[in-house]
């Protein structure tokens, strides 16, 4: 269907898939953005110059090419729309900030304006940030991490380099504001943080070796502690290869499950005990 809106235009979602419309629906209330909903079949309004539908009904609706969006999750998908309605593609270089830590505060900004924001996993971030390029598609895209945090920057900035990303490091002393009593969470800290980074120019950075010490080893194992509900504490050549970014906390923890499994948790073919093929010590199993 060729379409031309001719003035306030909206964003339409055609479907009949219940959880794709809800989640839909949510995101752009949230951006509070302008649409109607509408089931297959149904005619759609002059003033509709985008809709939103699912791949498997998209045949029915057959709407012209760059102003059908199809389902791929929430933000993406209304991101996609409003870009088509406004007809424009952020310019220039996109920058994301990363303000590290154990859930990572991320920024994504064009030119001056803060686009997304977001708190994942340090796990997560690299992904996030090809999904981000993958959305906005912008003509370039520059990340700009914090200082703190030296274990988790290393882990950030040697991950995004291998997905070919450009990092710079950032000097962030005074990019975490003050959080009035009023205000109960360390989210709007960290994001905020991630925004002042976002602003502040960086040195370019390459590939980075870190060597754990033992307080952040300890921190790791005591981690590992927690996040197995007090049924696994990893040895510390496990935690120091966490530390150095080469296996994930989830993957250590398994890995030392799996060694008492096998029975090489008590002793391995080496004789080493533990199950380290290094024959470090570990005093905290």
């Amino acid at each position: 269907m060729l379409h031309v809106c001719g003035g306030n235009c909206i964003i339409a979602l055609i479907t009949s898939d219940f959880a794709v419309y809800e989640k839909v629906v949510a995101e752009l209330k949230c951006r509070e953005v302008s649409f109607i909903t509408l089931r297959v079949g149904e005619p759609i309004p002059a003033n509709v110059d985008v809709v939103i539908t699912t791949a498997g009904e998209a045949d029915a609706i057959a709407y012209e090419e760059g102003h059908l969006v199809i389902y791929d999750d929430a933000a993406s998908s209304v991101n996609q729309a409003i870009r088509a309605e406004r007809k424009s593609e952020p310019s220039g270089a996109m920058v994301v900030g990363i303000d590290p830590g154990r859930r990572p505060g991320v920024a994504v900004l064009a030119g001056d304006m803060v686009i997304a924001v977001h708190q994942v996993s340090v796990t997560e971030v690299e992904p996030l940030v090809r999904k981000i390029q993958r959305d906005y598609r912008p003509t370039s895209i520059l990340v700009r991490i914090g200082n703190g945090a030296r274990l988790i920057t290393t882990q950030l900035i040697n991950g995004l380099l291998q997905a070919g990303f450009r990092v710079e490091l950032v000097d962030e002393t005074g990019t975490t504001p003050h959080i009035g009593r009023d205000v109960h969470t360390n989210t709007v800290r960290d994001i905020i943080a991630a925004i002042n980074i976002a602003h502040i120019k960086g040195v370019p950075v390459g590939h980075r070796e870190v060597e754990p010490s033992k307080g952040e080893i300890r921190v790791i194992q005591e981690a590992s502690r927690s996040i197995s509900d007090g049924r696994a504490t990893i040895p510390r050549y496990l935690a120091r290869q966490v530390a150095r970014g080469e296996i994930t906390i989830d993957r250590a923890i398994a890995m030392h499950k799996d060694s008492f499994k096998n029975g090489d948790g008590l002793k391995n073919g080496n004789g080493n005990a533990n199950g380290d093929p290094l024959g470090h010590k570990n005093d905290d199993l």
